[in-house]
């Protein structure tokens, strides 16, 4: 029976399965390799993937996303603070010191466990793969960032056991990275040479890895990681939103931050903006209709101002291969 690759993201999922003489990632019902990892409860059903992150603003607060931050880990802890402070969602202190996430669900307020949360989205992926195979796999291998603590590599096993999964291995981020390159490659040095030294970056949604690998035929030594698990693409969002929540105070007399609607249309855009500036050196353009008071708002921003703005985050990456050199 074929071995199923998950990758759960706090933003998007992927499934990838062995085919053909490499790695294919499976298509949702959409058509789409991409699977927004989210979770909104309704009156009587649930939405996951797609169907739930189109009701991000409309049912925000029972809406749950990048809860895999919080698997594992306790109510006070630094991360989950953070968490509470970034979503809309209520995130509560549970039994013992835990973590619980209260939405309204079956016409009342019900509690549920970031690992019962994640069950619910490794449910998702178990369906999409059912329906992609006739085989219906159960046994995979997970990716997980390279610093994860055992707590929270108990707590992803947990979450897809819940989901009748049967987990074979954790696999490090950082490795599976440096498997899915050195799988393809065909001009690697024999055993007997000098390895080939690459060094991989991983900005994801909200955290940084990096490493530094030595590759032979049939062979990976991991030379040196390094990390910042509270810097990734949401935080590169937050300096566009700021500077338009600025822009928009001073010219249009309204607080964008004032609600938490008001919040996650202001993301949504700024985050198309961040992706157009990519390939773009023009000011991109953002505008919002009916955005606070029924009023319609606009501003811009350019590649030159985005890169101003952000230069305490790029110091960040910068400090982090540097101690990545360092430990290499």
């Amino acid at each position: 029976m074929a071995v199923v690759g998950l990758d759960m993201g706090n933003f998007s999922s992927y499934i990838g399965v062995a085919r053909a003489g490499g790695v294919e990632i499976v298509a949702n019902e959409y058509s789409d390799r991409l699977t927004p990892t989210y979770v909104t409860f309704e009156k009587s059903t649930r939405a996951v993937g797609q169907a739930s992150k189109a009701m991000e603003i409309s049912n925000a607060k029972n809406t749950i996303c990048n809860f895999k931050r919080l698997l594992g880990r306790r109510f006070q802890d630094f991360f989950v603070q953070q968490e509470k402070k970034l979503n809309v969602y209520s995130i509560l202190e549970g039994n013992g010191g835990s973590v619980n996430i209260e939405v309204d669900y079956l016409a009342e307020r019900k509690r549920f466990t970031p690992e019962q949360i994640a069950g619910i989205m490794f449910s998702k992926l178990k369906h999409i793969t059912n329906t992609e195979s006739s085989t219906k796999p159960v046994d995979c291998v997970i990716g997980v960032p390279c610093y994860y603590t055992d707590a929270e590599r108990r707590a992803m096993l947990n979450a897809a056991h819940i989901a009748g999964w049967n987990c074979l291995r954790l696999l490090n981020e950082t490795t599976a990275v440096a498997l899915c390159y050195g799988i393809y490659k065909g001009d690697l040095p024999e055993q007997t040479e000098k390895p080939r030294l690459v060094a991989f970056v991983d900005i994801g949604y909200t955290a940084l890895q990096a490493s530094i690998v030595a590759f032979n035929k049939g062979k990976l030594k991991m030379i040196a990681t390094a990390f910042d698990p509270s810097l990734g693409g949401r935080d590169f969002d937050r300096v566009i939103m700021d500077s338009m929540h600025g822009d928009f105070k001073k010219r249009y007399k309204i607080d964008a931050y004032s609600t938490d609607k008001a919040k996650l249309k202001l993301r949504g855009e700024c985050e198309k903006a961040k992706t157009l500036m990519s390939s773009n050196v023009q000011p991109i353009p953002i505008s919002l209709e009916c955005f606070i008071d029924e009023k319609d708002v606009s501003g811009k921003i350019s590649r030159a101002d985005f890169e101003e703005l952000s230069k305490p985050l790029l110091e960040r990456i910068r400090n982090t291969l540097a101690n990545l050199l360092k430990e290499a």
